[in-house]
């Protein structure tokens, strides 16, 4: 079951990446999306999960840190934004996926994993295959703006340790699927204050188009994280392995669909980032 639920992980998250392609091709309003978004999220967990007591869990330290780190899953999506805006969407995806380091530095320091020699090399493997994979000709990188990536590096790193530490001090405590609608319910509010500071409450901005990216966004939205919640814990002390894997799988996958569905050209480079996201793979695999 270990292996399924990062398999499913990695699907939902590739899923997400296809749905924003089409955002693009209908001209959805991201941000109205994301919020319709994260309220299906927080719904389908909370009729998904047998404890339904968000009224008695909400003095719960496990409760709080869930609803905190939805503000933070806010905060870094509208720097991704700003940064695919400012810089394009290469440095977005280099920047967010390479923040895999982090979770798995937190993992070797902080939890005793066991990493080898062999697993890093692997890891570092698949950093230089997301860059040449995501990176494209016509890269420009302007100066005033490079704390943006820095932003979107941290914030995603802190997002994958913030998971496994969840899970590491609560996951005998409340389920998955708890611990999933409470991150979206804590997402959801923070996109809601956001849109009433933005709108001044005017929900007749939202387009019917909105509402049904939305839908189709949260659905796999919600099982990407629950799933990979589910994977760090049955994985148990490799969660090292489960964020290498899922990350380099994601991009792997993506970039593999959008030529069949997109039809985009690879140049070179990219081709050898997948050759090298292929072996990185096979090293970590072996090594864990």
């Amino acid at each position: 079951m270990s292996v399924l639920f990062l398999i499913l992980s990695i699907a939902f998250s590739t899923f997400i990446n296809l749905i924003f392609r089409w955002f693009k091709v209908y001209n959805v309003n991201k941000f109205h999306a994301i919020i319709i978004n994260y309220l299906v999220c927080f719904s389908i967990g909370f009729f998904l999960s047998q404890n339904r007591s968000i009224l008695s869990n909400i003095q719960s330290d496990w409760f709080l840190y869930c609803l905190g780190l939805g503000f933070v899953f806010v905060v870094i999506f509208f720097s991704m934004a700003l940064t695919t805006e400012k810089m394009g969407i290469s440095v977005t995806a280099v920047s967010g996926k390479m923040s895999v380091i982090v979770p798995v530095l937190f993992a070797y320091f902080y939890t005793n994993e066991d990493i080898s020699a062999l697993f890093l090399a692997g890891v570092i493997l698949s950093l230089f295959s997301i860059y040449f994979i995501s990176v494209k000709k016509d890269l420009v990188l302007e100066k005033k703006y490079l704390f943006l990536p820095i932003i979107v590096f941290l914030g995603g790193g802190f997002i994958d340790t913030s998971l496994k530490v969840l899970e590491s001090a609560y996951g005998t405590e409340v389920s998955m699927d708890e611990i999933s609608y409470s991150i979206f319910l804590g997402a959801f509010l923070a996109g809601i204050l956001l849109f009433v500071v933005r709108n001044n409450i005017n929900f007749r901005v939202i387009e019917r188009k909105s509402l049904v990216a939305g839908v189709l966004l949260g659905i796999p939205n919600y099982f990407s994280i629950f799933f990979l919640l589910s994977s760090i814990s049955s994985f148990e002390d490799k969660s090292a392995l489960v964020f290498g894997i899922n990350n380099i799988g994601v991009v792997l996958l993506s970039t593999l669909l959008s030529v069949f569905i997109f039809k985009e050209s690879l140049s070179k480079g990219n081709k050898l980032g997948l050759g090298l996201a292929i072996l990185s793979i096979v090293i970590i695999g072996y090594a864990s």
